[in-house]
């Protein structure tokens, strides 16, 4: 069973890969417009359930936020529908911590 929570070292590590991931920043379009991760693409926890037919369920959603809350609503709501989805621990305050300390 796929871990549900990934570290912001280990997303980086399957973004790396190539994986077939699909990236999704959940947070509000004025948070995303602020700055977000490259190859994240903006779909606000209020809208997940309508964006969800859209959805390729055949990958991993990779789920970003500020610090793991949203992303965590919205791993709910995309498991409950059959989508596999892990969450960036920590979201973006530990990415800045752990990438832009180095």
């Amino acid at each position: 069973m796929m871990n549900k929570e990934v570290t912001v070292i280990e997303a980086q590590e399957l973004m790396e890969l190539g994986e077939a991931l699909l990236l999704l920043d959940v947070r509000s379009a004025e948070e995303f417009s602020k700055g977000s991760l490259p190859g994240f693409e903006n779909l606000p926890l209020s809208e997940i359930s309508q964006a969800m037919p859209n959805l390729d369920g055949r990958k991993t959603t990779l789920l970003l936020c500020s610090d793991g809350t949203q992303s965590h609503q919205a791993q709910i709501l995309l498991e409950a529908c059959g989508f596999t989805a892990q969450i960036i621990r920590g979201g973006l305050r530990d990415w800045s911590l752990v990438f832009d300390a180095a």
